[in-house]
């Protein structure tokens, strides 16, 4: 009696903008029409931990891109780099791989997907915010940490956006607690043109933003965690993932960065936070 395996996806690593970067491309696909998505790994974590999470990408048969955060280096400006590295990723992927049938790979209007985890989750909102948001197409922030600079979460004075003109639209008041909302959105300008007279003209759109938060780990303070990211932006979505820890969507716990930091979880609230951050990574896709 034979099993039948099912195909291995199609690995790649190689230097894009001077970042060493994995692709990963859907098993049997050669030409992708539905698009790419940025896996950013928590601080220091290996990007195999977020397997599982990777694959419920390709199933949708986008493209799977990721880089290790790296938090040591460069000193200054660390987490704005890392977001900056993923906008200039994006644009020498499309160049590298412009016979792959990408959409728009010629064109601005080319967007991307983004789901970070921890520091991956800030320098993915980073990026929605105030580096490429007219080409982020949705963010999935998974317990993200807005510390080191704080930029997000300051209680007095000036926060970056995440929720301009939040006022057209009635926000979701509270974390929801492994539930879905369409109330997520950050609303940015994108350019396109204006048709005869090839004038670009500025329209509004929306760009799906879901963060979740758990019971967290050592370290992070609540006032910095997706819970407190929420409350001052409230137009985002925020889930609730009770009894998970920090690194419950890792699949083996973090790997030597997860000893670290002391999981404040259950097991089995591992487990439901990372089946619910797969149901929101598929319902954004």
């Amino acid at each position: 009696m034979s099993s039948t395996r099912s195909p291995a996806p199609n690995v790649e690593r190689v230097r894009l903008a001077g970042v060493k970067t994995t692709i990963t491309w859907p098993p049997e696909v050669k030409d992708i029409n539905n698009g790419v998505v940025f896996l950013l790994p928590g601080a220091m974590v290996s990007i195999s931990e977020y397997g599982t999470l990777r694959d419920v990408i390709l199933q949708h048969n986008h493209v799977v891109v990721s880089f290790f955060v790296n938090v040591l280096y460069p000193f200054r400006n660390n987490h704005r780099c890392h977001a900056q590295n993923v906008a200039k990723i994006f644009d020498a992927f499309l160049i590298r791989y412009s016979d792959r049938g990408l959409p728009g790979s010629s064109s601005s209007s080319s967007s991307y997907g983004i789901v970070g985890h921890s520091c991956g989750a800030k320098v993915g909102l980073l990026v929605a915010s105030i580096v490429d948001p007219s080409r982020v197409s949705f963010v999935v922030a998974l317990d993200p940490v807005d510390i080191n600079p704080i930029e997000f979460t300051n209680a007095k004075g000036s926060n970056l956006p995440l929720d301009d003109d939040k006022d057209d639209k009635k926000p979701c008041a509270d974390c929801q607690e492994d539930e879905s909302c369409d109330d997520s959105f950050v609303r940015v300008k994108r350019q396109h043109q204006a048709g005869a007279d090839d004038r670009p003209r500025d329209t509004h759109v929306h760009i799906p933003l879901a963060i979740t938060c758990t019971d967290g780990g050592l370290g992070i303070s609540k006032d910095h965690d997706g819970e407190a990211i929420h409350k001052l932006h409230p137009a985002t979505m925020c889930y609730r993932h009770k009894d998970a820890g920090h690194m419950a969507y890792c699949d083996n716990g973090g790997g030597w960065a997860g000893k670290l930091m002391p999981d404040l979880g259950t097991k089995e609230g591992n487990e439901k936070a990372k089946v619910a951050a797969q149901e929101i990574i598929r319902k954004l896709l």
